[in-house]
């Protein structure tokens, strides 16, 4: 699994993952991913997951997302119950109603969260500011700005920063179909001095060259990349939303 800065929760219809020697069949939080995270799924997983944008995880779930990253925690240590969920989902064969089960369990569980503390979301298009002026911007300190954007989004601002140009140039690797030229326009585009600059980052988040990401998006359907592939209808969706992953 390439890294991220979004959570999910994940829900197994049949099968299993198996993470650092641990069998995860139920239901499980992962949270965000700043280095590719290994994963083997048992033959025939089918699963349903929820990507939660950065910022918003506090409206659903009790814990700071600093606690998450890099890690998975099953539902059950949440005391979150799901069995109801799981049994729904496992009884019917329809993606559509796997979708429509699962936004109905996320929309009560949002509803009993309703009235608790407010999460910590910083407004769009601030991140790229310096970290003085966005404390400015909210009313707060320094010091406090970095305490709950860590607990909000699982990361430092710095290295939200660093995330943030890595997950808009995957997003762009994405939405296009591969060409001369390509990365080098990627590269400007997402922010980075170079393409140098920009190899070394996919090295450490994804443990691939953009190059070798990119031969391996157009045909790789069923290995390690089979994450990234989308529906030719959901890419544009997919693409646009990790080219803003930080703006609310």
């Amino acid at each position: 699994m390439p890294s991220t800065p979004c959570p999910a929760l994940t829900v197994f219809i049949c099968g299993g993952s198996l993470t650092e020697d641990t069998l995860l069949e139920r239901p499980f939080i992962g949270g965000p991913l700043t280095a590719p995270y290994p994963a083997l799924w048992l033959p025939g997983t089918t699963f349903i997951s929820a990507i939660i944008e950065p910022g918003r995880f506090a409206s659903l779930f009790d814990i700071d997302l600093d606690e998450l990253t890099n890690a998975v925690l099953p539902l059950d240590e949440l005391r979150i119950p799901s069995a109801q969920l799981e049994e729904t989902l496992r009884a019917s064969d329809d993606p559509q109603a796997w979708v429509r089960a699962f936004a109905d369990w996320l929309l009560k569980l949002l509803a009993r969260r309703e009235g608790g503390a407010v999460p910590f979301v910083l407004p769009a298009g601030l991140l790229s500011l310096p970290t003085g002026d966005i404390a400015t911007r909210c009313g707060i300190s320094v010091r406090s700005l970095e305490r709950r954007f860590l607990a909000s989004y699982g990361q430092s601002i710095r290295d939200a920063r660093k995330m943030e140009r890595y997950v808009r140039a995957l997003g762009k690797m994405m939405a296009q179909p591969a060409r001369h030229g390509l990365l080098t326009r990627v590269a400007m585009d997402a922010g980075y001095h170079d393409q140098a600059h920009m190899i070394r980052d996919f090295i450490q988040y994804t443990g691939r060259a953009p190059r070798s990401l990119m031969q391996g998006l157009a045909g790789d359907q069923q290995g390690e990349l089979r994450l990234l592939h989308y529906d030719d209808a959901d890419v544009p969706i997919v693409a646009g939303d990790l080219s803003h992953p930080y703006n609310s």
